[in-house]
């Protein structure tokens, strides 16, 4: 997941968690074409956005940028789909759920980043912290 953050008409900052797709230096994400998002952005097109691992050690991108409302990009709907949810869940939300959660006609939003900051914190994390995380994984969440 990434949050976009857009520009409300007085400037305030407006966060939502979205799924994303990033590709040959471009982020891509789809929404309704009357979603609030897509509203800030068709008056003020500065962006920011973060996409963070959830997990230890952690690792995120921060972007700033400048976002332009296309038309809906299908094929790019099926790719993310197929990215968030595996071969199968894609098939099965394109075919029982998708008309429930997407209401209306969609949008794509095009990010082109113009400053990129990223952070990782594995290379500090001991490897003794590194396998405690990996079993982490893993393990009953109680342990």
């Amino acid at each position: 997941m990434a949050v976009l953050v857009t520009l409300d008409a007085d400037g305030s900052p407006v966060p939502t968690p979205i799924w994303y797709l990033y590709r040959d230096g471009v982020f891509y994400f789809r929404t309704a074409s009357n979603a609030i998002k897509t509203e800030n952005i068709r008056r003020d097109p500065r962006v920011s956005i973060c996409v963070q691992d959830e997990r230890a050690p952690y690792k995120s991108v921060s972007v700033r940028g400048t976002a332009e409302v296309a038309d809906s990009l299908d094929s790019l709907g099926r790719d993310m789909h197929r990215h968030y949810l595996g071969l199968v869940g894609a098939i099965g939300y394109r075919a029982a759920t998708r008309g429930q959660i997407e209401q209306g006609p969609e949008v794509t939003l095009i990010v082109r980043p113009e400053h990129m900051t990223s952070s990782d914190f594995a290379a500090e994390t001991p490897m003794v912290g590194r396998v405690w995380l990996l079993l982490k994984r893993v393990l009953p969440p109680w342990l």
